[in-house]
Order: C-alpha cells, then structure tokens, then sequence
C-alpha cells in the first residue's frame, strides 16, 4: 500500500509497512488519558502535522482495525460497537486526508 504526503508544493509517496499496526497504535493513542505537554507546546506541534493521503478503501480498513483494537481493549465487553465505530472513524479522519 502506498501512503502519499503533501507538504507545501510537494508531494511524496512511500510505501507503508502495516495497517494493523497503524490501527493498533491509534487505538492507543485514542485511549491515552493526558499529556505532558504545555498547550503551547501542542499548538507548535499541531502547525507542524502532516497529514498522510489515503484511498476510502484504506480509511475503511484502518477504522475498521481500530474500532476492534478499541473494542478488544475494553474486552468486548457491553455493546459499544457502534461508539467504538465513530470514536476510530473520528480519529482517523483526524490524522488522514482522504483522497478523491
């Protein structure tokens, strides 16, 4: 799977390794409670993201690998599928620039 990144007037492909992975991070990432860091120290991090260019088939897979991981934390437990859907669908389009 190719993974392209736009930054300013350039764009650069490179392959991806692992959705899975990805998805299994996110899950994590989406759980973690507070940070460390100032809120200034967010802004400038926040002005510095790149956000990487997926297909819909790709979104697809990578809510879908979340949404479980966020579930199988939880130990399936309680009938929250469709909250862990949308928090996962959130995220991801949080992170991702989805192609045309």
């Amino acid at each position: 799977m190719q993974v392209t990144t736009k930054t300013g007037s350039s764009t650069q492909s490179k392959p991806q390794t692992n959705i899975t992975e990805d998805a299994g991070r996110i899950a994590q990432i989406g759980t973690k409670k507070g940070s460390k860091k100032s809120a200034k120290g967010r802004r400038r991090a926040a002005k510095k993201t790149v956000k990487a260019i997926i297909s819909g088939t790709q979104r697809h897979q990578l809510i879908s690998e979340s949404a479980y991981f966020k579930a199988e934390q939880r130990g399936f437990e309680g009938d929250d599928a469709i909250r862990d859907w949308l928090d996962a669908e959130a995220y991801i389009d949080s992170m991702y620039q989805i192609q045309d």
